[in-house]
């Protein structure tokens, strides 16, 4: 019989149509099968893998569940536009598995915050305009709320260059639309935010790949693909990189601005771990503001269900990027934007942020203790850490042993944007685990799984 063939009936531990359905998400995460793409038909499929039809259409079930794919009566099984993203459905997490694959707080002080502040938000003279249009860009007192929040990432902007979003993904949604055409080159780090490689597929531009070392992105690889072809933009996370952990020195982001420069790319900084870091090397946007949209907001600090960002453009572009604001939402959420705005001005979110940061600092000293002698990137003020794998693990393996563990994280697949090899590592969110005892339950099996050797869940003969 085809080795290949018999692939999943001779796997171990997890039921076979678990092992077929991580084997096709490991494919979607890293790209391979891309958004629109049709999975092949259950019976065929099946009969490749010799298996029954039944297991086919429960693996197809299992990435329906994923929000990876979805059926269609005339064609079949099809990839996702939003397969790219991964699910951060918190409330519905699979029964026995601890989820570190999501960024959010590591404290739940918002809940008691939202209960005492919501009562009073009628008091608020502001409060009348909350079943009004308010502008695209959003209302003056937002955005200059707004400037309190960016200015923790070393700038207070003018309040005509500042655009209110529905969080970080709807600003860079509207600098993409108002910046990037169709068969555009964007640059980015070769791992990379998983929100640019979907808006990738829906705006049709194409993301070209660069290394980056313990200083940030290669500039000297950057200049070579700018020598090659014609780069519209740069997209990085110059601040606790997404999801390497690494923050950009001065001098890489005085280098990167020069090369910025000399080609005319604009830059796409995306800065929402900024505010975390206290004393910090200078935003980008203090070096180039004339090309240069900031990206900050507070669902890193305060909660992902506060959908507020806040998006700095380059001086007079503010009302041309609101129009996408304009287009796809006609306006940033009036209610979400007042509590925001009232908790920027009352010294609420700098407390939710300390809190925050405390809590990270000792989940960081505990991953540490527990982690001690393995390789692994990580900051004291980060939610996330990017573990190396040793020798035989590759990312894909390992993810899928731990997840049969009851451990899930993020392969560096998922954040791969291309096909060039990447380090074999996994993302995993300190933050997202319900408690430190939660945390050191899932990194002693981390720790168990990184002495063991790979197990035949994924990989391919």
């Amino acid at each position: 019989m085809d080795t290949k063939k018999s692939m999943i009936r001779t796997k171990g531990r997890l039921p076979a149509y678990l092992q077929l359905a991580t084997e096709l998400e490991a494919k979607i995460r890293a790209g391979e099968l891309a958004p629109g793409s049709q999975l092949p038909p259950q019976r065929d499929l099946a009969k490749e893998r010799s298996v029954n039809v039944s297991t086919v259409t429960r693996a197809y079930r299992e990435l329906q569940d994923l929000n990876l794919v979805v059926g269609s009566t005339r064609r079949g099984t099809i990839v996702r536009a939003e397969a790219a993203m991964p699910r951060v459905d918190r409330a519905t997490k699979p029964s026995g598995v601890i989820d570190l694959t999501v960024n959010r707080p590591a404290v739940d002080d918002f809940q008691d915050r939202l209960a005492e502040s919501l009562p009073q938000l009628s008091s608020d003279p502001r409060f009348a305009q909350m079943q009004e249009y308010q502008p695209p860009e959003g209302p003056a007192w937002a955005r200059e709320a707004a400037r309190h929040w960016i200015a923790l990432n070393g700038f207070t902007p003018a309040v005509e260059d500042v655009v209110v979003t529905s969080g970080a993904q709807h600003a860079l949604l509207a600098v993409v639309s108002s910046t990037v055409e169709p068969g555009d080159v964007v640059v980015s780090d070769r791992l990379t935010y998983y929100g640019l490689k979907a808006l990738a597929s829906m705006f049709r531009f194409r993301i070209v790949g660069v290394g980056t070392d313990e200083e940030g992105l290669d500039v000297g690889e950057l200049e070579a693909i700018c020598r090659r072809e014609k780069v519209k933009a740069v997209f990085t996370t110059p601040s606790m990189h997404n999801p390497t952990v690494t923050t950009m020195s001065e001098m890489r982001r005085r280098a990167l601005i020069e090369v910025a420069e000399r080609y005319d790319l604009v830059i796409i900084e995306d800065d929402v771990y900024g505010p975390m870091l206290g004393e910090r090397a200078p935003a980008l946007f203090t070096m180039a503001p004339h090309r240069t949209y900031h990206i900050s907001a507070l669902s890193k600090a305060l909660a992902p269900g506060l959908r507020v960002g806040y998006l700095t453009c380059p001086p007079g572009l503010a009302l041309v990027t609101a129009e996408a604001i304009r287009t796809t939402s006609w306006m940033p959420a009036p209610v979400p934007l007042l509590l925001a705005t009232r908790w920027l001005e009352d010294g609420t979110a700098k407390a939710l942020l300390k809190a925050q940061l405390t809590e990270l600092r000792a989940r960081n000293a505990l991953t540490a203790a527990l982690l001690s002698g393995y390789s692994f990137g990580s900051d004291p003020r980060c939610m996330f850490i990017w573990l190396r794998l040793p020798e035989p693990w590759r990312s894909e393996d390992f993810t899928a042993t731990l997840k049969a563990h009851g451990v899930a994280v993020m392969p560096a697949s998922a954040f791969a944007c291309d096909r060039e090899a990447v380090e074999h590592a996994v993302r995993i969110n300190i933050a997202c685990a319900s408690s430190r005892d939660e945390l050191a339950t899932a990194l002693r099996i981390v720790v168990s799984m990184l002495a063991d050797r790979p197990r035949a869940l994924i990989g391919h003969a």
